[in-house]
């Protein structure tokens, strides 16, 4: 039985999900004056923000081959921080965001590793 999927190398994923991380953390310094302009653009930001959470946990994710809570918890710090510099509701909401793409992160990883363990398991005739 041959790969259920190929996944891509970590050096590669540490590389591109830190320089993402570099390009968000740029947009949302560079396009401030953008997000504080008015309400949706401010909760737009958080959006973005979640973005870096995500970057981030996919960067420590490949460093350390795992995470447990308190990266998640340092994560979402970090990214309540850089937000919060653009504006105070966009940290608010970039936390918010940043629990639902924890969330979904949580839930691929369970099944992925159910597949893997699934199709790893010895078949008996």
């Amino acid at each position: 039985m041959g790969k259920v999927f190929d996944q891509p190398s970590t050096s590669s994923s540490l590389v591109l999900s830190g320089l993402s991380w570099v390009i968000v953390f740029g947009a949302l310094q560079i396009g401030a004056p953008f997000f504080r302009s008015n309400e949706i653009r401010t909760i737009l930001g958080g959006l973005v923000g979640s973005l870096l959470f995500f970057f981030f946990i996919t960067f420590v994710g490949n460093l350390k081959k795992e995470i447990r809570w308190i990266e998640a918890i340092i994560s979402l710090v970090i990214t309540f921080i850089v937000t919060s510099s653009v504006h105070r509701v966009s940290g608010t909401t970039s936390v918010l965001f940043s629990l639902g793409v924890l969330y979904y992160i949580n839930n691929q990883s369970k099944s992925i590793n159910d597949r893997l363990e699934e199709a790893t398991k010895p078949h008996r005739k």
